[in-house]
C-alpha cells in the first residue's frame, strides 16, 4: 500500500495561535428537500439536500519540533491548532518524549519514553500526573492500547520488542510476549474491539500486523511501502476504523510533518484527514471526534435510478422508468447512520401521441 504523499512543509502555513472559526454546531441534521412530480416525459432532475451540525475533526498529537518541542498539539476544525505546554509534572519536570496517548473511560493516559512513566494528562494545562513508579525494567516504551472489556492497557518496549500489559491504577506490568526479531521498530499499538486483536505498526518491515491475544499468533494485515522518509508513527481505532499519525521528512529543510490518515485495510489505501501539521514529530495520537458525511441512497422505486454524485448534497439523478421513487439523504459516520430524511419523486410516463394528427401525432400533416 502506498501511503499519501505529503507535500513539503510550508512554515508560514502553521500558526501557533488558535485559528478562529464559526461556533460549533449543536446537532447533526439533514433535509432531503421537497417531494416533487416531474413533468411528463422528463427523466432527469437534481436531488438538492442540505445538512449541518457535523462533528469537527478533533484530535491530539504531541512532541513537536522547534517552537512546539515537548508540547501538546490539539487540532479542532472549529478552533484550529492549539499548542499547550510543555508536557510536565506539577513539579516542573518536562516529559520530553510522549510516545502515545490513550483515552480510557474519559481519562487520557500517556506513556513517557525517557522516564518510563505511565501518567494521566490534563489537556488544558499539559500537566502529567504519574501513575505508580517508573517501569524501570524496560528500555524504550512506545505505544498504548486499551481493551475496554477486560480493562487491559498495553504498551510495547521498542528496543526489546516486548508487548507488555500495565495496570492503569498501579503501573504494575507483566510481559505478554516478545515479538520476532524482524519487528525491530514497533511504533504504535491499537486494540480492536471487533475481533479482540492487538494491532501494531512496525517501521522496520513497513507493515501492519495483529496479534491474536488468545494464541499469541501474529497475522500480517497490510504493507505500508512508505519509504525511508516516512513513518506510520501511531495507530488508533475510532468507531471501528483504523487511523494513524503519518509523518514525513523533508531532507531539504530537515523538518518532519504529520497528518492524520485513515487506513483502509481492505483496499490497502490511506485516506488523509485534516491538516498537514509542520515541524512536528507527533509520536502520540488520541482522537475525540471525526466528521460525519452526507450520502444519498435510493430506498424504493420501480427501477434503479442513477445518482451521479452520491456523496454530494446536490446531485443529478436519472430515472430509467416512470413511477414513484423514494430517496434518503443520510448523515453517516463510517456507514453508521446518524440521522436521515427522505424525499419522494414521481416520474410521469410520456404522453401518448396525438392520434388526430398535427405536431406530435401519427395522422397526416395538416394541409395548407
Amino acid at each position: 500500500m502506498q501511503l499519501p504523499c505529503i507535500a513539503p512543509p510550508c512554515l508560514a502555513a502553521l500558526a501557533l495561535a488558535s485559528l478562529l472559526a464559526a461556533p460549533a454546531p449543536a446537532q447533526v441534521w439533514v433535509n432531503a428537500g421537497q417531494d416533487t412530480m416531474l413533468p411528463a416525459g422528463h427523466s432527469m432532475m437534481r436531488l438538492a439536500g442540505s445538512a449541518g451540525g457535523f462533528s469537527p475533526l478533533d484530535f491530539w498529537v504531541a512532541d513537536g519540533d522547534g517552537l512546539t518541542e515537548n508540547r501538546l498539539l490539539k487540532w479542532n476544525d472549529v478552533t484550529g491548532l492549539t499548542v499547550v505546554g510543555p508536557l510536565q509534572t506539577a513539579a516542573g519536570r518536562v516529559y520530553g518524549w510522549p510516545s502515545d496517548f490513550e483515552r480510557v473511560r474519559g481519562t487520557v493516559y500517556g506513556i513517557e519514553t525517557f522516564d518510563k512513566k505511565l501518567y494521566t494528562l490534563d489537556g488544558n494545562t499539559a500537566i502529567c500526573t504519574d501513575v505508580g513508579p517508573a517501569l524501570s525494567s524496560y528500555t524504550r516504551l512506545f505505544g498504548l492500547a486499551y481493551d475496554f472489556g477486560n480493562d487491559h492497557l498495553y504498551a510495547v518496549d521498542n528496543k526489546t520488542r516486548k508487548i507488555i500489559k500495565i495496570d492503569r491504577t498501579t503501573a504494575v506490568s507483566s510481559v505478554v510476549m516478545t515479538l520476532p526479531s524482524n519487528f525491530s521498530d514497533v511504533r504504535g499499538l491499537a486494540y480492536r474491539v471487533g475481533d479482540g486483536k492487538l494491532y501494531f505498526c512496525d517501521d522496520a518491515t513497513e507493515t501492519l500486523q495483529r496479534i491474536n491475544l488468545a494464541t499469541l499468533a501474529i497475522e500480517h494485515v497490510m504493507d505500508f511501502n512508505d519509504g525511508p522518509n516516512a513513518k506510520v508513527d501511531e495507530i488508533e481505532f475510532y468507531e471501528g476504523q483504523l487511523f494513524c499519525c503519518y509523518r514525513s521528512y523533508d531532507s531539504l529543510t530537515d523538518i518532519w510533518s504529520a497528518q492524520l490518515a485513515r487506513l483502509d485495510v481492505e483496499d490497502e489505501i490511506a485516506i488523509p484527514y485534516g491538516p498537514l501539521i509542520t515541524d512536528v514529530s507527533a509520536h502520540s495520537l488520541v482522537i475525540f471526534s471525526v466528521p460525519e458525511h452526507a450520502r444519498w441512497v435510493q430506498v424504493s422505486g420501480p427501477a434503479t435510478a442513477q445518482i451521479l454524485q452520491q456523496n454530494q448534497l446536490d446531485s443529478p439523478v436519472t430515472f430509467p422508468a416512470p413511477g414513484q421513487y423514494v430517496f434518503e439523504l443520510r448523515a453517516e459516520l463510517f456507514r453508521n447512520v446518524v440521522t436521515a430524511d427522505q424525499v419522494t419523486i414521481r416520474v410521469q410516463p410520456k404522453r401518448p401521441p396525438n392520434s388526430a394528427g398535427g405536431p406530435g401525432g401519427n395522422g397526416p400533416a395538416p394541409v395548407h
